[in-house]
């Protein structure tokens, strides 16, 4: 009787599924992994503020963008009931940052971070506690192997979706906005909404390039460990 008859049918069943299950959350998971730091990262912000000049845009002091940034992150997470502030330009005006539809527009974009933070969580459960279970029960080659596609599955979308961003970002922008929102509160006047004035365009575009090169990073990363392990245990058993 070979070893992998000798073992428990609900052992077999098991790496049926955490196979499968793990080489498709592992996309998933450096995905939302990436976004969730993007979107918690009060540093990324201030760069982009400063990179496309968004003070002398707005008229609002360096510190008003930052109260500006960390009220949103705060909002992203559930710690602030609204994203809306009182400011004051170099001009003397006082006003509300954002007008109504872009208050729509921002819990609409909230929605999606609260999907993402699930699936993220989803995945990371999943991932985890398949590999656990594998490992324990025997399978860690088959864990490795599943750790390793699921990476390279990874990598291979990367490189596939940048080609798409990269060859016509705006209208990759465009187009997830039409599947991502049923309003049209997204598409606001740049010269007026002062949304669209703190992250303008460029803004997204260097967002994408840095949440692609993270997935990048952890994706190769995690390729690279579980297939020096693999070689690892096949030059042992050789």
């Amino acid at each position: 009787m070979s070893l992998e008859q000798e073992r428990p049918r609900s052992a077999r069943l098991l790496l049926r599924i955490a196979g499968p299950l793990i080489v498709l959350s592992l996309p998933l998971l450096f995905l939302t992994t990436a976004l969730r730091i993007e979107m918690n990262s009060l540093g990324l912000y201030i760069r982009g503020f400063d990179t496309y000049s968004v003070a002398e845009t707005t008229l609002l002091s360096e510190t008003q963008l930052h109260d500006a940034a960390e009220q949103l992150i705060r909002y992203f997470n559930h710690l602030e009931p609204s994203p809306q502030m009182t400011v004051v330009d170099n001009t003397g005006r006082q006003f509300n940052l954002y007008h109504d539809y872009e208050i729509i527009h921002l819990e609409d974009v909230r929605d999606l971070f609260d999907i993402n933070s699930i699936i993220q969580s989803l995945t990371l459960l999943i991932v985890a506690g398949f590999a656990i279970a594998g490992v324990t029960l025997g399978y860690r080659m088959e864990i490795l192997t599943a750790m390793r596609n699921g990476s390279l599955a990874a990598l291979t979308l990367l490189l596939l979706t940048s080609t798409a961003f990269l060859a016509d970002f705006d209208w990759m922008f465009v187009g997830f906005h039409l599947v991502a929102f049923d309003n049209p509160f997204w598409q606001l006047n740049p010269y007026t909404d002062y949304l669209v004035m703190l992250f303008p365009l460029g803004f997204w575009q260097d967002m994408m390039i840095l949440a692609g090169a993270a997935v990048g990073v952890m994706a190769g990363a995690i390729f690279t460990l579980s297939h020096a392990s693999i070689r690892r245990d096949h030059r042992r058993n050789l």
